[in-house]
C-alpha cells in the first residue's frame, strides 16, 4: 500500500508539473502574440505601446530578483536597506527604457515559442526564437518556481548573452571606480536623460 501511495504522489506530482509548465508556455505565447499586436499598430507612440506591453508582462517578472543578482551578491550585502530601495527603483527603470529603445527596432518580426524545459525542481526555461526576413535569434527566458506566484522569470538571454550578467559586470566596472552613492546618482542621471 505504502509503495502504491508513493507510486501515485510522483505520478502526481509531474502531471502537476507539466500543467504547470504547459500553463506557462501558453500563457507567455498569449501574452507575446498580444504585445505584437499592440507593436502593430501604427497610431500610438513607442511609449504608448510600451506601458501596454508592460502591463502584460509586468506580472511574470521578478524585478527585485533581478535588480539583486545584476549587482551582485558581496555588493547587495554591502549596502544599506534605503540604498537598495533605490537601486532596485533605478534599475527597473533602466531596464525598462532600455526595453522602449529596442521596441523601437521592431519591423514586424515574428516570435516563436519552441519549449518550456524543466533545468531543476524550481528552475526552467522557455526557449523562443524571434525571426526576421533572414535571421533566426534564440531568447530564453529564465523562470524560478516562486509557491506565492508560480513561474516567475528572473533572467532573459538574448543570442546567448544573459541580461543579468551583462549589467553585472557593467556595474561592477562603474563600483571599481566610485562609491555605491556616486554609482546611485549616475544611475538616477542616466534615467532622467532618458526620460
Amino acid at each position: 500500500m505504502k509503495k502504491f501511495l508513493i507510486i501515485v504522489a510522483l505520478l502526481f506530482s509531474v502531471t502537476l508539473f507539466g500543467m504547470d509548465s504547459s500553463n506557462v508556455k501558453n500563457q507567455m505565447d498569449a501574452k507575446i502574440h498580444k504585445a505584437l499586436n499592440i507593436l502593430k499598430n501604427k497610431q500610438e507612440t513607442t511609449e504608448q505601446k510600451a506601458k501596454k506591453i508592460f502591463k502584460i508582462f509586468d506580472e511574470m517578472f521578478d524585478y527585485r530578483l533581478m535588480a539583486r543578482l545584476s549587482l551582485g551578491k558581496r555588493t547587495w550585502m554591502n549596502i544599506t536597506d534605503e540604498q537598495r530601495e533605490k537601486y532596485v527603483k533605478n534599475f527597473i527603470k533602466l531596464l525598462k527604457e532600455s526595453f522602449i529603445e529596442k521596441l523601437k527596432l521592431y519591423n514586424d518580426q515574428k516570435i516563436e515559442i519552441d519549449d518550456f524545459l524543466k533545468t531543476k525542481s524550481s528552475r526552467a526555461i522557455l526557449k523562443t526564437s524571434i525571426i526576421d526576413k533572414k535571421d533566426k535569434t534564440g531568447v530564453d527566458y529564465k523562470f524560478y518556481h516562486s509557491k506565492k506566484r508560480g513561474w516567475i522569470i528572473y533572467d532573459v538571454i538574448v543570442a546567448g548573452v544573459s541580461i543579468i550578467q551583462s549589467y553585472r559586470k557593467q556595474f561592477a566596472d562603474l563600483l571599481q571606480n566610485s562609491s555605491f552613492e556616486d554609482f546611485l546618482k549616475d544611475m538616477k542621471k542616466a534615467n532622467s536623460s532618458n526620460a
